[in-house]
């Protein structure tokens, strides 16, 4: 299934009988397709701190926190982000539901990752004309980790990485809870919303 824009992608979530092979490699390709528009590929890791969660969904609450980092992202990188000249160059975030991946230890135990529980990944593609004054990765891990990451709230880390070679293989990885049938198509988190989806940013 190639894919040229986000909408397109969105779009096919409502098909009930889509393969979910076909709809990660639409992902993969809307990727490449951006990359070659001059867009650079990141691989976003964001860990929540269970104990921080309200009583009411754990997934509505880490959709809303991966949104509204995307917002702050969104007003960093682009001027006037809502203007119809700018609607082809904002960031675009994909992100899918993850879980704590188990390791052996050297005494023979099995253990989880320190964010037990729940997590997400996405890929994140940020557009060629940017306002960032330094590189994404330090944006997010370091100069303006502090605006992200915030007290009292459930998430508790950003991890990028830039993804330099093969961006379907990343975005292959990014969704193998989707592809093991963990989350479904509807699970899927894309950013910006359109304009019938989102409230206002």
């Amino acid at each position: 299934m190639a894919v040229a824009s986000v909408d397109n992608i969105k779009n096919s979530s409502t098909v009930a009988s889509i393969n979910v092979i076909r709809y990660i490699d639409g992902l993969g390709q809307l990727v490449v397709d951006h990359i070659r528009d001059g867009f650079e590929p990141y691989m976003a890791s964001f860990m929540f701190k269970l104990g921080s969660f309200e009583c009411r969904s754990r997934d509505q609450q880490m959709r809303e926190e991966i949104s509204r980092v995307y917002s702050r992202f969104l007003t960093e990188c682009v001027r006037n982000p809502h203007s119809r000249h700018n609607r082809r160059g904002k960031p675009i975030l994909i992100g899918c539901q993850d879980w704590p991946v188990w390791k052996r230890h050297k005494e023979d135990r099995l253990i989880a990752l320190p964010w037990e529980g729940v997590h997400w990944g996405a890929i994140l593609l940020v557009p060629p004309r940017s306002r960032l004054k330094v590189g994404v990765k330090d944006h997010f891990e370091t100069v303006k980790r502090n605006a992200y990451v915030l007290p009292g709230q459930p998430l508790s880390r950003i991890h990028i990485e830039h993804v330099s070679y093969r961006p379907e293989y990343a975005t292959e990885y990014v969704f193998k809870s989707l592809k093991r049938g963990r989350c479904s198509i509807d699970d899927i988190l894309i950013l910006p919303l359109s304009e019938s989806e989102r409230p206002d940013y």
